[in-house]
């Protein structure tokens, strides 16, 4: 057994972008991709809906810069999250059985990043904010949480932050 310490590099992570950074430029990304299907779908939720569950004056601009600080937050935690080490060998895991086996990492990062999309949906949308509506009354009772639209997005959302944090951070299967 070895005192040296894994990194995200015995993984086939090659890029020169820590996850931090990799986190943050692909969770940005992948709101402005969520952000761009909510725009044609029901632009007043970036520009009115979003502004209002912090008690703010709704507004293009600031509607968009917290819907942007929540994508690179969320993708800040999602780099956390798939550099830890037993993460990372489910990434890199080899095996014949795994329906997952004959795809590369950068593959299986993009599909992490979309289960990750559903989950956010899961527990912001549909728990997180009609509790949090309630204690603030930041937004109406009828404030639009279990859309459709809603689910697309943040599945938009994950597949993008997926996608590029794979390729920004440079997930490779064989060693370079």
């Amino acid at each position: 057994m070895s005192d040296q310490q894994t990194s995200p590099i015995d993984y086939g992570f090659r890029g020169r972008l820590n996850w931090i950074i990799s986190g943050a430029i692909s969770g940005v990304a992948g709101a402005m991709a969520f952000g761009a299907v909510l725009g044609l779908l029901n632009p007043d939720i970036v520009s009115v809906t979003i502004p209002s569950l912090y008690g703010m004056t709704p507004g293009r601009s600031t509607g968009w810069t917290l819907h942007l600080l929540h994508g690179l937050v969320l993708g800040v935690l999602f780099g956390f999250l798939v550099t830890r080490e037993s993460v990372l060998r489910t990434f890199i895991l080899d095996t014949e059985t795994s329906v997952l086996a004959r795809y590369g990492p950068s593959v299986r990062v993009t599909f992490a990043g979309t289960v990750y999309g559903l989950l956010i949906w899961i527990s912001i949308p549909l728990v997180a904010l009609p509790v949090w509506v309630s204690v603030a009354g930041g937004a109406s009772a009828d404030f639009p949480t279990a859309t459709v639209e809603s689910l697309f997005g943040h599945l938009i959302f994950g597949a993008t932050l997926g996608f590029l944090f794979a390729n920004v951070i440079n997930v490779t299967t064989g060693s370079e």
